[in-house]
């Protein structure tokens, strides 16, 4: 009965019965329709979850996950551009920065002292009102940074630019999978161990020099990447 449910509601999906940002009916609604228990449904609905169909959305309830936004691997682009040209608001739900002493792998990254001082920037970041990733960004202590969170609400490439005239133009990355931790469940709005893209960067600017460590845990189900490769000469 679980698969039934499940089947029911991913053909009024993919019929467009049901649009993207539409709220499917409520567990009680479908126990109803179907006549089965609720946790039958919830089965169902779990299912639909970690497929990438619905999302689960405090005080709205479960709905259709809007298309995935896709990123070339090509350039390198703030989250705040990436979103306002694919016409959504960027907007940050949660920003905290503090001071901390580097560990052995933030130290080899940044290039610096182990147990020297950098800076730890942690953001929520959305396309308009649906979370989409979480920052946790690491910086070296001469940049002379401020300590009010509000200032780290829009991108932090543009305030990089403003504050130290400093341009990101290189890059190095690393993808991998990982699963959500109660931390990440929280504020991703996804369930606990569901699928994250984790994505690690980088960055340096025009001298070599390495600008940022972060590491971004992005929504599995809103987010994927491309990249176009061809035939070697």
């Amino acid at each position: 009965m679980y698969y039934q449910i499940k089947e029911f509601i991913k053909e009024k999906i993919e019929n467009e019965d049901y649009l993207s940002g539409d709220t499917i009916p409520t567990e009680l609604e479908l126990q109803n329709i179907f006549g089965v228990s609720r946790i039958t449904v919830r089965q169902a609905i779990n299912d639909l979850v970690n497929e990438g169909y619905v999302s689960k959305i405090r005080g709205k309830g479960t709905v259709v996950a809007l298309s995935k936004i896709e990123e070339p691997l090509n350039r390198i682009m703030s989250f705040t551009e990436e979103m306002k040209q694919r016409g959504f608001t960027p907007v940050t739900k949660y920003a905290k920065v503090s001071m901390v002493k580097a560990n052995k792998f933030i130290a080899n990254y940044l290039e610096i002292g182990l147990r020297d001082e950098v800076y730890k920037i942690e953001r929520l970041r959305c396309a308009d009102d649906s979370p989409m990733v979480f920052f946790i960004t690491y910086l070296n202590k001469e940049l002379e940074l401020p300590l009010d969170d509000k200032e780290y609400t829009g991108s932090l490439y543009e305030l990089l630019k403003k504050n130290n005239n400093i341009e990101v133009v290189r890059a190095k990355e690393y993808f991998e999978a990982a699963a959500a931790d109660e931390q990440l469940s929280d504020f991703l709005e996804v369930g606990l161990y569901a699928p994250v893209l984790k994505r690690t960067r980088i960055s340096y600017d025009n001298s070599g020099k390495v600008i940022e460590y972060t590491i971004c845990y992005y929504r599995a189900d809103k987010y994927k990447y491309s990249v176009e490769i061809g035939n070697p000469n």
